[in-house]
């Protein structure tokens, strides 16, 4: 997992095609408040293109969702999609850990999308601004609130786990 800040990108360390995207979504969207809910597909750079594409390769879900105290909200976990996870207006908590997760004692309710009832171990505040990268298999609780539950607007970029590997 990684934390940083869009204004901060130019002194962080990331994987080429995730500082990409960021810096593409900064470059091309001037009015993020004013981007319609829903899944956006988005553009592989050629760069980062495999020989075999996989089907959704690149996307971005945009949403307005309202936090939940972290007793209310299950862990989850991806396993062929690493998300950034961009807030874009209002203040969330992400619970991080543990560690260890476990397919066959994970609920599955939709493709790429995995719960389990394994508390987090530890929370980050993200104010607008703030993203987390997390890869594929990283138990995360998103969504959080430490006090009160409160509107919210982010984004979560998905990348396919293809587009990073070394021979893309």
């Amino acid at each position: 997992m990684f934390i940083g800040n869009l204004q901060e990108l130019d002194d962080v360390l990331l994987h080429p095609l995730i500082a990409a995207v960021l810096r593409d979504f900064v470059a091309t969207n001037a009015d993020v408040l004013e981007l319609p809910k829903g899944k956006i597909d988005l553009t592989v750079p050629a760069q980062f293109a495999p020989a075999d594409m996989p089907k959704d390769p690149l996307f971005m879900i945009v949403s307005m969702d309202t936090s939940q105290l972290v007793t209310e909200r299950r862990a989850e976990f991806h396993d062929t999609y690493l998300d950034i996870q961009l807030l874009l207006s209002g203040e969330e908590w992400i619970g991080i850990g543990p560690h260890t997760v476990e397919l066959d004692r994970a609920d599955n309710p939709h493709p790429d999308l995995y719960f389990m009832d394994e508390p987090s171990t530890t929370y980050v505040g993200l104010q607008p601004g703030d993203f987390v990268v997390i890869a594929p298999g990283e138990l995360h609780t998103p969504l959080c609130t430490l006090t009160e539950p409160g509107q919210l607007r982010k984004i979560v970029f998905k990348v396919h786990k293809a587009l990073l590997a070394p021979s893309a």
